[in-house]
């Protein structure tokens, strides 16, 4: 997702504050160039604002309606199925590498119909802009998007790619720039945020197997559970705007950025009772872990798919486990201190009281 390596002295917080401010976007632009540290072009359609935004957003809908992401069940029941069947008749394997990344880029690679590519999405590691190292590169990002570009063009075939490169977006073929910054997204927003979603949904189980339990008995509730599970981690916790629009703009302030943090709208106690536990029979949950407004995750239906067949899976499986202390995981600090921020790694023991 778009970070701005700067710092932002401006933080918009609150539910009802983020949302109207994401609905603002007159006041709050999303033209803004994120990441640039290791890139020189948009992602799209994240970084512009309407009607452009609509052009690319309409264009890229089809792709990411329910209708088509359940066309996909089977790929993503068996790709849940096997991977958690290998990873739980092991020991000593990290949830965040072993098993939530492969499941993405195994789910990832059938929706895409990118198969092949798998194995190298899976070596980039959980940040393809660290894929090289500690510091931050877009080189083998960038090297990936223009070899199947060039594929695309000179050699098409029945995958995402081929169609990508073909896309007409207000009447016009997208160009290779225009590529990247619809490819990177597609990749990116469907990666780092959904490992931490199905690293989080293993870390709280193994915590708390009465949940596990519970959710078995009511199955009905599983919505609802993804929905706390998403307000919990939320996988995004903030995303810039800018006050100054930067295209064609002759001067731009350093000062231009704000961020606008959904972590801060999820745990309003005002909006959710409580904000701090994980109550997985919470009724109201507008939460805030795919945006608000005219630029709302595109990808949302994706990601809760995924996550609603790996923990049914989990489920009908009859898998038991707690977690290991050696688990690495950052936490905030306060009164979430409860709240995991990061997980570094997370290990899991079989439940032996099971």
């Amino acid at each position: 997702m778009a970070v701005v390596k700067v710092p932002i002295d401006r933080v918009i917080t609150g539910h009802k504050a983020v949302r109207e401010a994401l609905r603002d976007t007159q006041t709050y632009s999303s033209d803004l160039q994120g990441d640039a540290d290791v890139r020189d072009y948009r992602q799209l359609p994240l970084e512009v604002d309407p009607p452009k935004h609509h052009a690319y957003r309409a264009a890229l809908a089809p792709y990411f309606v329910k209708p088509f992401v359940e066309k996909f069940a089977k790929d993503f029941q068996s790709n849940s199925e096997r991977l958690l069947e290998e990873f739980f008749s092991q020991d000593g394997i990290d949830v965040v590498s072993g098993l939530a990344l492969p499941l993405v880029m195994h789910n990832l690679g059938a929706f895409y119909g990118r198969r092949q590519d798998v194995e190298e999405w899976i070596s980039w590691g959980p940040d393809v802009w660290t894929a090289t190292g500690k510091n931050r590169d877009g080189e083998v990002l960038h090297a990936y998007l223009d070899r199947v570009y060039e594929e695309a063009i000179t050699n098409p075939s029945e995958d995402i790619w081929s169609e990508l490169a073909r896309l007409e977006v207000d009447g016009e073929v997208i160009t290779a720039l225009e590529f990247r910054g619809i490819a990177g997204i597609m990749l990116a927003g469907g990666r780092d945020t959904v490992v931490k979603l199905l690293t989080g949904i293993v870390w709280h189980l193994g915590n708390s197997p009465e949940d596990v339990q519970w959710l078995r008995s009511e199955p009905e509730s599983i919505d609802r559970a993804i929905n706390e599970f998403l307000r919990y981690t939320t996988p995004n916790t903030a995303m810039a705007r800018t006050t100054v629009p930067e295209t064609g703009a002759e001067e731009l302030p350093a000062n231009r950025y704000v961020s606008m943090s959904f972590f801060s709208g999820n745990f309003d106690e005002t909006v959710f009772p409580n904000p701090g536990s994980i109550d997985l029979k919470r009724e109201r949950n507008p939460h805030l872990s795919f945006g608000f407004g005219p630029h709302t995750c595109i990808g949302n239906h994706l990601a809760e798919y995924e996550a609603k067949i790996f923990l049914q899976t989990i489920l009908d499986k009859k898998i038991e486990w707690l977690i290991d202390p050696k688990s690495e995981i950052s936490f905030y600090e306060g009164q979430l201190s409860s709240v995991p921020k990061e997980f570094t790694s997370l290990y899991t023991v079989k439940n032996s009281g099971n």
